[in-house]
């Protein structure tokens, strides 16, 4: 194998170093074997590859990184002491909604075993096109273990602006929950959180929501949940307004309503018009784990991966990864590659590179 690439260093904050290296012709094989270069700097551990042809990132059964090309080849990501290696899949977790459901839309997973749900009932009325097109979701279906379906159909002045609900634990309850984007005509997004309802039981309904953005078309992406405080109460997290300067926020339940806790400006996890909406996670980083996730998210601009901690006064950040060159573009996954009990972050650019993160922060 040879290269014929480039090299380039970033210097922020904690004198990140960054290193691309492009690919080289891999001998007898019919495309370009990726070479990943590993570096190392105060922040943790990188790898990088370009992939030629990037066309999305998913995860494999197991969890891992598969990287799809537009050719189709799937290969799964893997690490171990010799560094990270490749191996070809043909198989990805994520699995497309039904028929008739909303177009592009993922079916979400429970922990519990046969529990599943997906945005359904495609509608144009709400003119926004954020997501790709101008077909939002009208209701949000649940599928049972026994086989049986319950929806939750929204009223004619509101529409579910999401490409997938995910299930959240909460605590208090028996049952995952649902998190998902409800956008109102006439007042933009709102955080909303489903309860999935039962087959013998009750039908999904709304428990909580936060205010609306308060503008048509205004958005926000979902990142996740977790006690990111350590206060012992789980916080719901998203990015306010991903495309016009994102405020990252938290909030807590309530009475019924998601109340903010707490928020930093300056994030994005979105690039506007992408189906992709996986660019951040909440996920416990420290190195030993200590209970207490921090959130990954990427700053305003997308150059930028930070790790930020939820726990004092305010939140912080407390790791970057600076990229030479392009935009965070393809779903993040998080997965213990290494087998360590720390998950490496894997993400991908909008100029075809897979990068591997391990930050190794401590507490």
């Amino acid at each position: 194998m040879y290269g014929n690439g480039y090299i380039g260093a970033a210097l922020a904050g904690a004198a990140l170093a960054f290193l691309f290296v492009s690919l080289g012709q891999a001998q007898g094989l019919p495309w370009q074997y990726p070479y990943f270069r590993n570096v190392e700097s105060a922040d943790g551990q990188f790898w990088s590859s370009k992939f030629p042809n990037l066309f999305a990132i998913f995860e494999a059964p197991d969890g891992a990184p598969a990287i799809n090309l537009y050719s189709g080849e799937l290969y799964r990501l893997s690490l171990d002491k010799n560094g990270l290696g490749i191996e070809q899949t043909d198989h990805i977790k994520q699995k497309r909604a039904p028929a008739g459901a909303l177009p592009f839309g993922i079916v979400a997973e429970a922990v519990v075993p046969g529990l599943s749900a997906w945005l359904d009932a495609p509608t144009e009325r709400y003119h926004h096109g954020v997501l790709g097109d101008a077909i939002e979701a009208g209701a949000i279906t649940v599928r049972y273990a026994d086989g049986s379906t319950k929806s939750l159909v929204l009223p004619d002045d509101r529409v579910f602006e999401d490409i997938s609900p995910r299930f959240v634990g909460m605590p208090g309850s028996d049952r995952e929950s649902l998190l998902t984007v409800t956008s109102y005509l006439n007042a933009g997004a709102a955080l909303t959180l489903i309860d999935p309802g039962s087959p013998d039981d009750l039908a999904p309904r709304v428990i909580a929501e936060a205010a609306p953005i308060g503008t048509p078309n205004r958005w926000l992406n979902p990142v996740g949940a977790g006690d990111v405080d350590g206060d012992g109460r789980i916080e719901l997290l998203a990015v306010i307004t991903p495309h016009i300067g994102g405020t990252l926020r938290s909030y807590e339940l309530e009475d019924g309503r998601l109340i903010p806790d707490a928020e930093l400006a300056g994030f994005s996890n979105h690039a506007i018009g992408s189906r992709e909406l996986v660019l951040s996670a909440v996920v416990d980083l420290d190195s030993p784990p200590d209970g207490i996730p921090e959130v990954v998210v990427p700053d305003a601009s997308r150059e930028i991966m930070n790790v930020i901690r939820f726990t004092g006064r305010t939140p912080k950040i407390v790791a970057r990864l600076v990229l030479l060159k392009g935009k965070v573009a393809h779903r993040l996954v998080i997965s213990d590659l290494d087998g360590d009990g720390v998950p490496e972050l894997t993400f991908g650019t909008d100029k075809d590179a897979i990068v591997v993160w391990a930050p190794g922060i401590a507490r």
